[in-house]
């Protein structure tokens, strides 16, 4: 009674197990399982994939000994940038976030030459009993578009001023975590696009219903619905609608009973 008891949690752990191994090796972002002296445990496709180098290369490696510096990147210490966080997920338990981080990395076809790159490290903290006792990093290779991320990360170093700022800062921290994050690119930049043009629609939308609202003199969610019924009569989306109206409010020249705002 006692084995037939146990045996379904046995079972269950198994498999939690099995299935966490699985999402390791089928994840699209390259993932490293270090311990705390930095000896590569395990790896996945994408790590390998992104790195150019085989399973057998790394397992049981010393991680700064399969990727030494490049000679001629040594004015950045990349891995000495990379040593201190690993070291501070080790001694604070907290995940620690890179951003980008250029590593060169030994070319396959060329002993002794390197391969530029960029990459968007994560260090995460693995627990047993309440302690670290491995370090799990994930890397995005970022070399492609570097630029476009720089860009992003610059803007959030200086947010514009006014009543958007709290939205565009919030806009740009998205998007920069899309895209460096995102094995999917060209998925993720469309995704920020889009998210973009909602942040411009709802400031256009905000600025009419406040027109509305002092207009004549209601709350916001009425404002709301005479946009929606305006739309609904001109068959024209609501964005449209309401920057029509901000445009006919902030034209010169006097307004007709007919022109005034929401009425038809």
């Amino acid at each position: 009674m006692t084995e037939q008891r146990y045996l379904p949690e046995h079972r269950s752990a198994g498999t939690a197990d099995s299935l966490r191994a699985g999402a390791f090796e089928a994840s699209t972002s390259g993932f490293s399982l270090m311990d705390l002296d930095f000896v590569i445990l395990d790896v996945n496709a994408a790590f390998t994939e992104s790195t150019g180098m085989q399973r057998e290369e790394l397992i049981g490696r010393q991680a700064f000994e399969v990727f030494p510096e490049n000679p001629l990147q040594t004015d950045e210490a990349p891995a000495r940038t990379m040593r201190q966080s690993l070291e501070r997920v080790i001694s604070t338990g907290h995940r620690d976030s890179m951003h980008i981080h250029r590593y060169d990395i030994p070319d396959p076809t060329r002993p002794g030459a390197f391969l530029e790159r960029y990459w968007s490290p994560v260090n995460i903290p693995v627990f047993d009993d309440g302690a670290v006792v491995a370090v799990l990093q994930q890397v995005e290779d970022v070399t492609d578009y570097r630029d476009d991320l720089v860009r992003v990360f610059d803007y959030l170093q200086e947010p514009p001023s006014g009543d958007s700022a709290e939205s565009s800062r919030r806009f740009a921290e998205y998007a920069a975590t899309a895209m460096a994050h995102s094995s999917l690119y060209h998925s993720a930049r469309r995704e920020v696009e889009q998210l973009q043009e909602a942040l411009t629609s709802r400031g256009v939308i905000d600025q009419a219903k406040g027109i509305l609202m002092a207009h004549h003199r209601c709350g916001s969610d009425e404002a709301f619905l005479r946009l929606k019924q305006m739309s609904n009569d001109t068959n024209v989306r609501v964005r449209d609608v309401a920057r029509a109206l901000i445009y006919q409010v902030a034209a010169p020249g006097p307004a007709s009973a007919g022109d005034r705002p929401g009425e038809a």
